[in-house]
């Protein structure tokens, strides 16, 4: 295996090219370590240990730092590992790593999502918001079947946040409520049962 190519990045970030290739992002500081450069050999050995000890265990680290103020789908967290240089056979590895130590689940995140957004979107917003993310359909509707109440409890929820007494509204702040339920997705003939 020969390198092919150090691309500078910045930061002090190289992407590393084998073979015309690329296959990992390293620091200058790591070339030095590891006595790499241009027009190079580099051995199955010397890349494994780089790969496993080095590339591998940051990608891990970026990983459980982005899970660790918010819980991600699988897509979602691919996506952010994308946007740090990393490859998908790195992307991948690191995926499995962290759904066997249930660091990722996308069935729990989308019991947790309708949990608490069940109060104040409809269902059909946050079935789309939960496509969008990348949730597969079954676990979409196993979350529904145990977490939705019903519409009609969400619709009344929502228009609880918004106002103590619906009667008192004029009819622009009607209009205005009507307009922004519609919006996260409820249904009209729904809307108007409870505004009238």
């Amino acid at each position: 295996m020969t390198i092919t190519k150090l691309e500078e990045l910045d930061k002090g970030k190289v992407k590393v090219y084998i073979d015309n290739e690329y296959h990992f992002c390293l620091y200058h500081k790591d070339l030095t370590t590891h006595h790499l450069k241009e027009n190079a050999e580099i051995t199955a050995a010397v890349y494994q240990d780089i790969y496993k000890n080095t590339v591998l265990r940051r990608a891990r680290q970026k990983a459980l730092a982005i899970l660790k103020f918010m819980d991600r789908t699988e897509q979602e967290l691919i996506f952010k590992l994308k946007q740090a240089d990393y490859t998908d056979l790195v992307i991948s590895d690191v995926i499995t790593y962290v759904k066997d130590h249930h660091y990722i689940d996308d069935e729990r995140y989308a019991f947790n999502y309708v949990r608490y957004r069940k109060d104040s979107k409809s269902k059909r917003q946050i079935y789309a918001e939960l496509i969008r993310k990348g949730i597969e359909k079954e676990n979409i509707e196993q979350a529904f079947g145990e977490e939705y109440d019903s519409e009609e409890n969400a619709i009344q929820k929502a228009i609880g946040k918004k106002a103590k007494e619906v009667s008192n509204m004029s009819p622009e702040e009607k209009t205005k409520l009507t307009a922004s339920l519609y919006r996260k997705g409820f249904q009209l003939d729904l809307i108007k049962k409870y505004i009238k």
